[in-house]
């Protein structure tokens, strides 16, 4: 689903996108700014509102005392400007954003008991303080950790990477997916399990749970790009050092599967 005209890109004007998030938001819009710029968008903002290990019940007790806890990352000319101590309100009110995404923190991603009601509770606040009629509201489904992760949530999950990503789809799909406010799913961690069946295998995070710097955060950043823009992503041609040509098709392969495919893997020997 697009936020704006449809998949023909020389019909963009701007890209505004706000992410309500931790560590995993970080992760995912690094080079959001760079690929939408690579496109030719000719305005493009993006900002993260992030609270490291943050939970949707931590965000709504941020936004239900008005307290400015965030650590706000804004990029509006191909530059992260970190600005301290920022409500979500003020968040909210910065710009005339696109779409403003949520997700749940990556431990109790797979638990459905966690989303409610604090879910709801911060659409409803959204809705309330966004600065645009049209504004869409986004989900953002993370990735489950590496087989070898130490994380001490990932017992919650067997120490399994498959449990942990059937988990996370399956509360998607009972908590979200069903939520008439949610428009957009960004299957990210969907596009991370799909490449860990090619040749890059298990080596897309750089500490067992957050993405490696380079092929899994620009794996994810094109993921947001093609779901946001429902655009054709074949031409695109940027990509961060460390990121081969090989690596680029696979990644663009992995990204159009999870596009098609959001709940499910697509293996690269099928």
């Amino acid at each position: 689903m697009s936020i704006l005209y449809g998949n023909d890109i020389r019909n963009y004007m701007h890209i505004k996108v706000l992410a309500i998030g931790n560590s995993f938001s970080v992760d995912a819009v690094e080079y959001l700014y760079k690929i939408a710029k690579n496109c030719g968008i000719q305005t493009v903002i993006i900002g993260n509102l992030a609270i490291d290990g943050a939970t949707l019940e931590g965000h709504y007790h941020n936004l239900e005392n008005n307290l400015p806890n965030y650590n706000f990352y804004y990029n509006k000319s191909d530059y992260w400007e970190l600005i301290p101590n920022v409500t979500m309100k003020a968040g909210l009110l910065k710009e005339q954003w696109d779409m403003i995404t949520l997700q749940q923190v990556s431990g109790y991603s797979g638990i459905p008991g966690t989303y409610e009601p604090f879910l709801q509770n911060l659409i409803n606040y959204i809705k309330r303080h966004k600065t645009r009629p049209d504004t869409k509201i986004g989900w953002h489904l993370t990735w489950a950790y590496q087989q070898t992760s130490n994380h001490h949530h990932f017992n919650n999950y067997q120490n399994n990477q498959m449990t942990m990503y059937k988990a996370i789809v399956n509360a998607v799909k009972t908590k979200v997916v069903s939520t008439p406010d949610i428009n957009i799913i960004i299957p990210a961690g969907t596009t991370i399990q799909n490449l860990r069946t090619s040749y890059l295998g298990d080596t897309l995070t750089r500490d067992g749970y957050h993405l490696s710097l380079d092929k899994g955060r620009y794996a994810a950043g094109l993921t947001w790009f093609k779901t946001i823009t429902d655009a054709n992503i074949a031409g695109i041609d940027y990509k961060p050092l460390g990121v081969s040509a090989a690596d680029l098709s696979i990644i663009k392969a992995a990204v159009n599967n999870a596009y098609l495919n959001p709940y499910r893997i697509t293996p690269f020997n099928e």
